[in-house]
């Protein structure tokens, strides 16, 4: 019940605000609260709060919106803060230090617990800025999983990979302009399972490579539309989507967003509704 009425109150106020003529300010503290599922069962969803703070003022007066933070290339460390259905909770910290050179290096930790469930993640990175909108990067993830399968039986997941990718936003004329990614993944897995219900230990070993691309057209600085399509091995995936940036006074914004699967085939739309506070 308590969730449905945090649902109303937040739809209440990102449809019920007139559009404010908000100044542009820079801003170095950005933190916001997002409400996120998919229609069919908008009431099951998950709740994500964010804290990101930039060590030099970044500008948001000409660029979009949502893009700000990357195109400031400056250094910024943040947190987050995820509740899932089922007692399912995530929290995490990362940063990155840009130096004067262009160059940066970044690091993140991040939980995902429940009763039977825990996972640690642990990542590092470096690239560099060869332009005012453009980076390339490497970096790598070791994630440690644990499971409580029942009847004395345990089990873990080793994982590793390593991450290249290359990321443009492209000014144009006539809109805004255009966001491109490109990630390429190399991952590693061992499993294990010790005291399996049928006796003795269990485990195995697997290697995926898998590639990501997507593409972000802003319409304006507050509006954009994209897809994404993945391909690992010869299972592939894609989607659309769009958002909405509306600016309600100088500090707070109303973010939505939209995006449809249509690889794997999934019922509804996932939607996501947020208050975002730059400042």
């Amino acid at each position: 019940m308590l969730v449905n009425r945090l649902n109303l109150a937040l739809l209440f106020a990102l449809t019920s605000t007139t559009t404010l003529a908000a100044t542009d300010n820079a801003y170095q503290h950005d933190a916001g609260i997002v409400y996120a599922s998919s229609s069919e069962e908008f009431s099951d969803g998950t709740w994500n709060a964010n804290y990101r703070y930039y060590l030099t003022p970044v500008s948001q007066d000409t660029v979009p919106y949502a893009l700000s933070g990357f195109l400031a290339q400056t250094s910024n460390l943040g947190a987050n803060y995820a509740g899932f259905e089922g007692d399912l909770d995530a929290y995490g910290v990362n940063g990155q230090y840009v130096f004067a050179s262009k160059w940066f290096v970044g690091a993140n930790y991040q939980n995902l617990g429940a009763n039977l469930f825990d996972s640690d993640t642990y990542g590092v990175s470096m690239g560099y800025y060869f332009n005012s909108t453009s980076s390339v990067y490497l970096g790598y993830t070791k994630s440690d999983q644990d499971y409580d399968i029942g009847f004395g039986a345990k089990a873990s997941a080793d994982l590793d990979t390593f991450t290249l990718g290359i990321r443009s936003f492209l000014p144009l004329e006539t809109t805004a302009g255009v966001d491109l990614t490109a990630q390429l993944f190399f991952g590693q897995s061992d499993y294990s399972v010790k005291n399996t219900p049928y006796g003795g230990d269990m485990s195995n070993s697997d290697d995926t490579t898998a590639l990501m691309l997507s593409a972000d057209w802003y319409l304006t600085r507050a509006w954009s539309g994209g897809a994404n399509y993945s391909v690992q091995e010869e299972t592939d995936s894609y989607a659309i989507n769009t958002a909405y940036h509306l600016r309600l006074t100088d500090s707070f914004s109303a973010i939505a967003r939209a995006s449809k699967s249509f690889e794997p085939d999934e019922d509804g739309v996932f939607l996501s509704l947020g208050i975002n506070g730059r400042f």
